[in-house]
């Protein structure tokens, strides 16, 4: 892994800023959480209200079923707009009913290349023209390798699998060298990093979110003064033009960059 350590659970910094006080117990279960957010939705007034592409593909979904946390679809129409109407080869993890396929066919156009992978032997019932999903598992190295290879490379993952920490990971560092160098990384889901059966916890070792906050320093390696050679590896800054970070969402931006300049323009100082 990128160098995944313990740390120490205590009082996050800014842990005063902005509270407005929390129930005094937390909920019973992730189940009691996910479920209290649902909502129903009338598609077609959804969609004559689209605020974006992204939703517009999503609420117009009438064949598999497709489900996506509403405030997804606007971080997908940041992060993926670019590759609309293009040859884009999208790699989803985590097909479901295999309706989120047909909704990135719609958004990204005919000439996507999308694939699948899930671990749901139904989803062989998945035979769309220009839909292809591979069984197996997230975490099968091999697999992942040889699916990047019969696409002829990625541009775009979308982790929606199992949510499990360990597994998040796994994938992401077989497929994240296998970008395009300037591709988009997107991990969903990530609230289940907050629960012990998901692998992860609070600030938990293992947890696929620590795993990004740790990343966070990678991508600053070179402004680094610890003596710790890895803490000043800068390979991953190196290809990596940004991550951010949405409410269950990690989004991974990769780019071939130029070392860092410090650009000066004007002449006029302070006396």
């Amino acid at each position: 892994m990128f160098g995944l350590k313990k740390r120490r659970r205590g009082p996050p910094a800014g842990s005063g800023l902005l509270c407005s006080g929390a129930p005094a117990q937390p909920p019973a279960s992730w189940e009691e959480i996910v479920c209290g957010y649902g909502a129903s939705v009338d598609p077609a007034e959804a969609r004559a209200q689209a605020g974006n592409a992204a939703e517009a593909a999503f609420f117009a979904q009438d064949d598999r079923l497709a489900t996506k946390w509403h405030h997804y679809l606007e971080i997908y129409d940041r992060h993926l707009s670019r590759y609309r109407g293009k040859p884009v080869r999208l790699l989803e993890l985590g097909v479901f009913q295999g309706g989120s396929l047909q909704m990135w066919r719609r958004y990204l156009g005919p000439q996507a290349v999308i694939h699948g992978l899930d671990i749901n032997p139904g989803c062989r019932e998945i035979t769309e023209d220009g839909l292809k999903v591979h069984l197996g598992s997230q975490a099968d190295p091999g697999l992942l390798r040889r699916i990047a290879e019969e696409m002829g490379g990625i541009d775009v993952v979308i982790d929606d699998a199992g949510h499990i920490s360990a597994e998040q990971i796994a994938s992401f560092e077989v497929l994240y060298p296998l970008l395009a160098p300037d591709g988009v990384y997107i991990v969903e889901d990530v609230h289940a990093s907050y629960w012990p059966d998901h692998g992860g916890g609070l600030r938990a070792h293992g947890a696929f979110m620590e795993y990004a906050k740790l990343l966070l320093d990678r991508l600053h390696a070179r402004y680094v003064l610890d003596p710790d050679p890895f803490a000043r590896d800068p390979g991953f800054a190196d290809v990596t033009h940004g991550i951010a970070f949405h409410d269950s969402m990690v989004v991974f931006e990769k780019r071939l960059k130029p070392l860092p300049r410090s650009l000066r323009v004007g002449h006029r100082t302070l006396s």
